[in-house]
């Protein structure tokens, strides 16, 4: 090669390497010292990845991390089919879960910069339905139990209530009969900036979602397919339950309804349903070309899809059939909490968004201003006080788990770090002190994996 190229060529392959939209097809990665970060300690992702493969808790991953908008680790691993021993692949699909949720984070910051609505809104301003809310307690003091759950239709015994009343009393939660209750009325209206932290109190599986028949209906996969809801129709009814908890007393999952709550006030002062929404103003300025609804992934990418070994949805115990799912893809109801498939890739360019302090592809998506109002602590000690971690450890912004103490942090990642997570195990997060974006992948949850994980790249960073 001509000496007077080799600059060209070492110029083209940094701009590669730098180069957001990442193009999987040629991808170069650039050398982690001159991002500050150790190659011989990154050596030990795979490592890690590897390790919890042959122990059959996963099936594979793709893991994807950057730092100063470079793209620094992107790799495959495992099989994304066991049955059929398909290779996992870079530009495999995940089902999201609620790692979906941070997109309606991020969405519900655009509508709030753009006036649309306030996060200390009353809810009762969009949804009439949530006007003079009630508070589910119990029948003879003033508490709301943290978790309630019963079979829907069972016959509760008088010795399974009396050892169901046995464990609420030294537990706070009922797991084997509805106890006697009453409605009180709310303290205060609900908020948008309650839903947002899951400190509203709706659908927590507490009480109130127990007696209101909520936890049933999310619990019937046929039966909510079947309904042929609709955001404005769901959160009507949920207009019409019990609150689990007084608004702001406490922090308690909402997992698959209180967001869905804000995605559909998202649609009413837009004026948009909410998946446009997302499309218009985060998909397609991020080139997250891979991220779709399930229902709306097109049928030339399900090939990309990972196929998890127990993938055969259930509901109560049984298989769902076909007829069920097929109607699944007709639904129209686009939740705001899970829902998405997507990509490492697509990921990983929402991730540096937030590290770009929301901007990434020469297109703004969120002020710098709002990316900190989503990822600062909005809720005191709440979150540690529900036994996420030691105390001080971490809080909770909007949508997104805080660290605040790395020392005290369920993960060892750097204060102000933030992000979350999905029931199958996904997990992304954004660093802003270190300039890091993570991006896992995986279809098994695990409860160590991750952690191990952000150890090696904590332990990686040399600068």
């Amino acid at each position: 090669m001509n000496k007077a190229m080799i600059p060209v060529v070492l110029l083209f392959i940094s701009v590669k390497a730098l180069a957001f939209p990442i193009d999987l097809d040629n991808l170069v990665l650039i050398k982690p010292e001159t991002v500050g970060m150790s190659s011989y300690e990154l050596l030990k992702l795979d490592e890690v990845v590897k390790k919890y493969i042959s122990a059959d808790t996963i099936q594979g991953a793709v893991l994807a991390v950057s730092r100063y908008g470079k793209p620094v680790h992107f790799q495959a691993y495992g099989v994304a089919d066991d049955s059929k021993g398909s290779p996992m692949r870079r530009n495999s699909m995940f089902q999201m879960m609620s790692s979906t949720k941070p997109v309606l984070g991020v969405g519900s910051m655009i509508a709030v910069e753009r006036g649309l609505f306030s996060p200390q809104d009353e809810v009762q301003k969009y949804i009439p339905g949530f006007k003079d809310i009630e508070v589910a307690v119990l029948k003879r003091r003033d508490f709301s139990p943290k978790f309630v759950w019963t079979e829907p239709g069972k016959e509760i015994g008088f010795f399974t209530r009396m050892a169901g009343e046995l464990i609420g009393r030294f537990t706070g939660s009922y797991m084997m009969h509805i106890p006697e209750h009453r409605a009180v009325s709310a303290d205060r209206p609900v908020t948008i900036h309650d839903l947002l932290t899951h400190t509203a109190g709706v659908g927590t599986y507490g009480l109130g979602t127990a007696v209101s028949g909520l936890g049933a209906v999310m619990g019937n996969k046929t039966e909510f397919v079947n309904s042929d809801h609709t955001l404005e129709t769901f959160v009507d009814f949920v207009a019409e339950a019990l609150l689990d908890f007084q608004p702001g007393m406490r922090w308690m999952y909402s997992g698959t309804i209180g967001l869905d709550v804000v995605a559909r006030i998202i649609e009413i002062t837009s004026g948009q349903p909410f998946n446009v929404f997302v499309q218009e103003n985060i998909f397609n300025p991020l080139d997250m070309r891979d991220t779709h609804w399930w229902q709306d992934s097109p049928l030339e990418k399900q090939s990309r899809l990972v196929v998890r070994p127990d993938s055969g949805v259930k509901d109560k115990g049984k298989k769902i059939d076909a007829a069920t799912t097929e109607k699944a893809r007709e639904s129209r109801y686009y939740s705001g909490s899970v829902g998405l498939v997507s990509t490492a890739r697509d990921y990983l360019h929402f991730e540096q968004m937030l590290v770009n302090g929301g901007q990434l592809l020469g297109n703004r998506v969120l002020k710098e201003s709002s990316v900190e109002l989503m990822s600062t602590n909005q809720i005191g000690d709440l979150f540690g006080r529900n036994g996420k971690g030691k105390p001080g450890g971490e809080g909770f912004g909007y949508t997104v788990s805080v660290t605040l103490d790395p020392n005290a942090a369920m993960m060892p990642r750097s204060k102000g770090a933030f992000g979350w997570a999905g029931a199958f195990g996904t997990i992304s997060w954004t660093e802003p002190k270190t300039q890091m974006a993570v991006v896992l992948m995986v279809q098994q949850p695990t409860k160590n994996f991750p952690y191990e994980i952000a150890k090696v790249l904590s332990d990686a960073i040399i600068d």
